[in-house]
């Protein structure tokens, strides 16, 4: 079913991302982040027409007028093309696993931005949403020094602290 083929397609791109923010951490090849952005997108855009072909409903269509050609360049060339230049920038600076970390927050940006900026609600699936990307992050910044006993002592610290204080 179309579902199931489209949870298989975010279940590789999620692989396929993940592998290539270790694979420029660790390989030794030095290219610049310009051309190694060149031939990433080059394959994704192989991988999109190949798909678009299989089949008969997804084929690619041309932007209908001008103005949607220009629409469709900025939206290649800013979220696209800058943001994977400069993470591939920022693996090579910092690391993978920072940059990762920062990307796992994007979601935020995105809510903050659409709220605040445009005016949409913030729902309880949104605030669901924040605090498990927040845990994630937290999980992976914590790593090996996570033990629940630390975060239950904290917890009933600040429970004991607070209660004290209210009484």
């Amino acid at each position: 079913s179309p579902s199931t083929i489209g949870i298989l397609l975010v279940m590789v791109s999620s692989l396929t991302y993940a592998i290539y923010i270790v694979v420029v951490n660790q390989s030794s090849i030095r290219m610049s982040s310009l051309k190694l952005t060149f031939y990433v997108l080059l394959i994704c855009m192989l991988c999109l027409l190949a798909y678009s072909f299989t089949l008969p409903d997804l084929h690619l269509m041309l932007p209908p007028s001008p103005r949607a050609w220009f629409f469709a360049c900025w939206l290649g060339l800013v979220p696209t093309v800058l943001s994977l230049v400069l993470m591939t920038v920022a693996v090579h600076e910092v690391g993978a696993t920072p940059t990762a970390i920062m990307g796992a927050l994007e979601p935020l940006t995105a809510v903050a931005i659409g709220v605040m900026v445009f005016g949409e609600s913030f729902t309880l699936r949104l605030a669901v949403g924040i605090v498990l990307i927040l845990s994630a992050v937290l999980l992976i910044v914590l790593g090996k020094n996570f033990h629940l006993r630390i975060i239950g002592h904290a917890i009933t610290t600040i429970v004991r602290k607070t209660w004290r204080w209210k009484s």
